[in-house]
């Protein structure tokens, strides 16, 4: 101000943006550019109108948005119209908004769309696709992979995902287990690791220690001392548990991983994950995967020494940070820049990375309410930053993510294409972003078209597929034992129709080998549903008088907590579990009877099917003036007919109906229940729906369904005796592919 340079009247231009401030995470603040006029009174305000890179209509569009902002300039100072005059004119330019059905349907389309253009002589370079978030982006690479579309992108791996890592986390975790005496969690991750192709061990010795585990009523650690096979894996496991509570986890993150000590004093026994992802074979199978992994053993090493950077940590603390980040659904990310040389592909970019650029066609994804708009839920709004420190969450603000978006649709030239899904993996309804519904440009909705190929299923190590590699003749001498006392239930049954979740080698796996495994959280938490209503039936029966509902709420929460669960689990399950319990009481404890019988084995009611035999369990069954009402009790979300929206629910609801009509079977073949006649049969749900009401779904099946029912059981018996276990692998992961594969075996075994 006192420079004489400035004749009392110094200079300062200032230019800015007001409409493109995204980056408050990085401590910049848009009230910056408001008080800028509050601190200089006299400034001479010159407004940038000239646009020189997008269509008029890209720039309409994007203004419609951007003017449901709240506290912009255009609001506080009088007679600033920031309206853009376009000087670019392509000879063809479109805006569109499409909406899909599910995120499968947005990215088969997005990515059949790109390749038109390609092949219509479009350079791949010009095209882009910016979402908010780089998961969306990583979920979309296997559409483009497979039409062939070569892309260009900041890569940043998730480092907890891949290969190396997942091995390491999987022995580390069986280590744990062994040190921290939790047997039953050692035991149900050790298949799995004794499955790993690192360990190099055939399907054939992993069988017979499952099979001998399972007839001895043994752990496979123990088992597995006893086996010549597994006995020097067993010990070294047993080792580094007594090492895990000594030795720093610098060390024994060596020792897991079996680093070259470059001495000659070599152990009776070495990890096998070095030599299988960084030997020389590894490096011979291809670069990118070689360097993935190879960057996420550095960057776990660097993030866990800033994980407690005072503290000496051991393998316990690498377990819980693993399971924290698990928890949170956080990643750990390696981070592999984008190239400005690459020629012959398309980028793909966050709206941040973003900023700045420009490109011919734009494709923005994911556009829903709960990513960009009123609707996003971020664990970010718990941190509490200091009053004094001028940061914030990217993104944290409506008004933020508003201005975002307009970055996005501004760096489009000539089309602009915005898409969203309108239900989500969990068969959800999602809306588009709130400030998409209010402009000009109607919404297009595209009619599924996938190709059943788009169904992508996660590319993790099969580790279940190498157990199927016997021959049927080693087939038989394992488990011709265990054939000629087996029965065929409903969940079996289930387990090898259901391809979305293995079938066939999942049923194999699980039901005829008895491979042990953990108990998942939604399990836990029906299985003590289920008890605390059966011994509310049992008080009943027994006593004639209702048990008090504090009771059957302590039946409960006594159940969960035997299923030693973490205690953030317990404490969402149980307080879930008591308000469904309290709500389904109070709606129908008036309905339970002390004639009601629970839990119903039909182990030894003698049920066959031709050559079948049949057992399985009842929830409920109410036998009343020579008829039987059969009840199956749900948890989750009630549905509301058997008509699903998406595929997830109609397969669910396709295995409900098969369970329903099982049942069926069961009772009018059974030796004691044959004589009543079947009323109905229905799943009772026990948490409410939306509205808060509890409601049940009746079976519905015809005579023709029941019959094509009963020639299911009986091919699937028949696979199961001859060991049939068909792949899977042409079929889609759907709703469809799962009545095809059902269809097949019906033709392939019809008498």
């Amino acid at each position: 101000m006192d420079n004489p340079a400035s004749e009392g009247s110094p200079n300062i231009m200032a230019v800015g943006d007001d409409d493109q401030a995204i980056y408050s995470f990085q401590g910049a603040d848009v009230n910056n550019i408001h008080r800028f006029r509050e601190q200089y009174p006299d400034t001479r305000l010159i407004t940038l109108a000239d646009n020189y890179r997008s269509d008029s209509r890209i720039l309409n569009a994007a203004r419609e948005v951007i003017l449901q902002g709240r506290d912009r300039l255009e609001q506080t100072i009088e007679d600033l119209d920031k309206t853009l005059t376009p000087h670019h004119k392509p000879s063809s330019a479109h805006v569109g908004i499409y909406e899909h059905v599910t995120e499968v349907d947005e990215f088969a389309w997005l990515a059949d769309s790109i390749k038109k253009q390609i092949e219509g002589g479009d350079d791949p370079a010009t095209i882009t696709v910016i979402a908010r978030k780089h998961a969306e982006l990583v979920r979309l690479l296997p559409y483009l992979d497979r039409r062939g579309i070569a892309v260009n992108y900041e890569r940043r791996d998730n480092i907890l995902e891949a290969p190396s890592f997942l091995a390491l986390d999987l022995l580390a975790s069986v280590i744990e287990a062994i040190q921290s005496g939790n047997h039953a969690s050692a035991n149900a991750l050790l298949p799995q690791l004794l499955s790993h192709p690192a360990f190099a061990f055939s399907a054939e010795p992993i069988w017979r220690l499952s099979l001998r585990s399972y007839r001895n009523h043994t752990d496979w650690l123990e088992q597995m001392v006893s086996t010549e096979l597994f006995n020097p894996l067993a010990l070294w496991l047993i080792e580094q548990a007594k090492n895990a509570a000594i030795l720093p986890l610098e060390a024994m993150l060596d020792t897991l991983i079996g680093v070259p000590t470059g001495t000659e004093d070599t152990p009776s026994y070495v990890s096998p994950l070095y030599e299988y992802f960084f030997g020389d074979q590894a490096q011979n199978d291809g670069a990118e995967s070689y360097l993935m992994n190879l960057d996420a053993l550095r960057t776990i090493r660097s993030r866990l020494r800033e994980y407690r950077p005072n503290d000496q940590p051991y393998l316990s603390d690498f377990v819980e940070f693993v399971q924290l980040h698990r928890d949170m659904r956080s990643s750990i990310t390696s981070v592999r820049r984008r190239s400005e040389m690459m020629a012959g592909a398309i980028n793909l970019m966050t709206a941040h990375k973003s900023k700045g650029l420009e490109y011919e066609t734009v494709y923005v994804i994911g556009s829903i309410d709960s990513i960009w708009g009123e609707r996003v839920k971020s664990r970010s709004r718990l941190i509490g930053y200091p009053a004094n420190l001028r940061i914030a969450p990217a993104g944290d603000t409506f008004d933020e993510r508003l201005r975002l978006f307009y970055v996005a649709m501004t760096r489009a030239k000539n089309q602009l294409y915005i898409s969203y899904s309108s239900i989500d993996e969990r068969g959800k309804d999602q809306l588009a972003a709130s400030f998409l519904t209010d402009i000009t440009i109607a919404t297009e909705p595209i009619k599924s078209q996938i190709d059943e190929d788009d169904i992508i299923t996660d590319a993790r190590i099969d580790w279940v597929g190498h157990l199927t590699t016997l021959s049927k003749t080693s087939m038989h001498a394992l488990l011709a034992p265990l054939l000629e006392e087996y029965k065929l239930s409903s969940t079996h049954l289930n387990n090898f129709i259901d391809i979305t979740r293995g079938g066939p080698t999942s049923f194999l796996v699980s039901n005829l080998l008895h491979f042990p495994t953990a108990m998942n959280v939604s399990a836990s938490y029906g299985t003590a549903i289920h008890h605390a209503l059966q011994r509310a039936h049992n008080h009943l029966a027994s006593t004639g008088k209702r048990r008090p509902l504090e009771d059957v709420l302590g039946d409960f929460t006594q159940s969960l907590k035997n299923c030693h669960l973490l205690p953030s689990e317990f404490d969402a399950l149980n307080k879930r579990g008591v308000t469904a319990l309290t709500g389904y009481l109070t709606a129908q404890y008036n309905t339970f009877t002390s004639t009601q019988r629970t839990e119903v084995n039909f182990a030894y009611q003698g049920v066959v099917l031709g050559d079948a035999r049949l057992s399985g369990s009842l929830d409920l069954i109410d036998i009343s003036d020579g008829i039987i009402t059969i009840t199956d009790y749900k948890t989750g979300v009630p549905a509301a007919s058997w008509n699903g929206k998406t595929d997830y629910d109609k397969i669910k609801l396709h295995k409900y109906k098969q369970q329903l009509m099982f049942y069926e079977l069961l009772t009018t073949r059974s030796r004691d229940y044959s004589k009543y006649a079947i009323g109905s049969a229905l799943l009772q749900f026990v948490e409410p729906t939306s509205s808060g009401e509890i409601t049940a779904l009746e079976a519905s099946y015809d005579r023709e369904e029941l019959k094509r029912f009963e020639q299911l059981v009986a091919a699937v018996w028949r696979c199961i005796m001859k060991l049939d276990f068909p792949d899977i692998s042409n079929y889609p992961t759907t709703y469809k592919g799962i009545l095809a594969f059902e269809q097949d075996i019906i033709d392939k075994y019809s008498t």
